[in-house]
């Protein structure tokens, strides 16, 4: 049972379809309580925007795009005294149509069994939101997948 740990909190899942894809993520934002919630509603509205209004589907270009907006969205500098407030999150997108699954990271890795292995896709080592290098792009790894598999996403919470 999914139970938090505050009311408000920096935890959040999301889901949307488009295009026939089920896009689903799960997001782990700065700050706890208030500071947290208020990151959440940012990193929710800006998913909305980005894959229901833009129609962005593919993982990677969905946090490049997230990433740049959150940037914008809190004056990110990157000097001493600003803060480095963001989001770590993994995100999915599963083309069943295609039997197709597409996985971006940002700190957050993506678990899938297959055939009865576990495989841990890791994400990149950076935030969705400022961090030193924030140029380098995200990385969009592709599978196949088959009716049975089996994928998993998680804040840190759960795995650590």
């Amino acid at each position: 049972m999914l139970k938090p740990k505050d009311i408000v909190s920096g935890d959040f899942l999301w889901y949307s379809e488009v295009e026939g894809k089920k896009i689903f993520a799960a997001v782990d934002c700065t700050g706890h309580g208030v500071p947290g919630a208020f990151m959440s509603m940012i990193g929710n509205t800006f998913l909305q925007q980005i894959i229901n209004e833009k129609q962005i589907t593919k993982p990677s270009e969905i946090l490049n795009h997230l990433r740049r907006s959150v940037i914008s969205a809190l004056n990110q500098k990157g000097l001493g005294t600003n803060r480095k407030d963001g989001m770590d999150m993994a995100l999915c997108v599963v083309d069943e149509k295609l039997m197709k699954l597409e996985f971006a990271g940002a700190n957050n890795p993506m678990f899938i069994i297959q055939a009865g292995m576990l495989v841990e896709v890791r994400g990149d080592k950076q935030p969705v939101g400022y961090f030193e290098g924030f140029e380098d792009p995200f990385t969009n790894h592709e599978f196949k997948i088959e009716k049975g598999d089996c994928i998993y996403i998680t804040s840190d919470g759960y795995v650590h």
